[in-house]
């Protein structure tokens, strides 16, 4: 199966080497959203600011990113026609009706050496600033958010446990169970991080760490709770404790 996802991958980047160059903005909006529905993803970019961020990924780090571009775009319809576009100088913007959404959606987009692409000129600096390195930098800051709630949402639900149980807090299993955090918590790891919670031989306190997977691509930040607050810092993926500082979230 590695192989084979391999094998497709290195035919995702020859495909993306004969995109169309003279495209309308209203053109490039639709291949760039067809593109990236059908999973040709380095295709896809290649009409967006964010070819740069995917050019240079080899089929390895294309394979590791492959499930959030899945899940990402999955949710774009399979019919889209374009409404109108405006132009004024190098940028443009697309008018677009998705099936089964209301309203018409609009797209930016700007002229880089006379090509039109999706984005805007914030993005694109953005993305020649880190390289390859935009979409790794982009998944751990989206994770170390997801990460910030649910460990937030972990101590409003051990503090209401606690005041209906005598002051005991209880375990992250019975949480999930309780309704109180995500299914998925349960296993343990969630959102690239590895998530561990333990109570004292009392119950009478508790405190919940959660580290990277994989440090450097799933999240730098190590995370740790207690009743006193979320405290994160960058440890290389090593846990944080109740000595890093109190974390405030972006």
């Amino acid at each position: 199966m590695e192989r084979l996802l391999a094998a497709l991958i290195s035919l995702l980047l020859l495909a993306g080497v004969g995109v169309a160059q003279k495209q309308s903005p209203s053109q490039t909006v639709v291949a760039f959203y067809r593109a990236l529905k059908e999973k040709r993803y380095v295709e896809g970019f290649r009409h967006s600011v964010y070819r740069g961020a995917v050019e240079g990924l080899t089929p390895a780090e294309l394979q590791d990113l492959e499930s959030e571009f899945a899940r990402t775009f999955s949710e774009i319809p399979d019919k889209i026609e374009p409404k109108g576009e405006q132009i004024d100088r190098d940028t443009a913007t697309v008018f677009l009706k998705f099936e089964g959404v209301d309203g018409v959606q609009q797209v930016a987009l700007i002229r880089v050496a006379g090509e039109w692409l999706v984005g805007d000129q914030d993005s694109l600096a953005l993305v020649r600033k880190q390289g390859r390195e935009f979409f790794f930098n982009t998944r751990m800051d989206v994770n170390e958010d997801e990460v910030y709630e649910a460990l937030s949402r972990l101590l409003g639900a051990e503090f209401i446990y606690a005041q209906k149980f005598a002051g005991n807090f209880t375990t992250l299993s019975e949480l999930v169970r309780l309704g109180a955090l995500p299914k998925d918590l349960e296993a343990g790891e969630s959102t690239g991080y590895k998530f561990a919670l333990t109570l004292s031989d009392d119950k009478k306190s508790f405190y919940a760490v959660a580290t990277p997977s994989a440090y450097g691509k799933t999240g730098r930040l190590s995370f740790y709770v207690d009743i006193g607050g979320v405290r994160a810092e960058d440890l290389k993926g090593q846990p944080a404790s109740e000595k890093s500082p109190l974390y405030h979230s972006r």
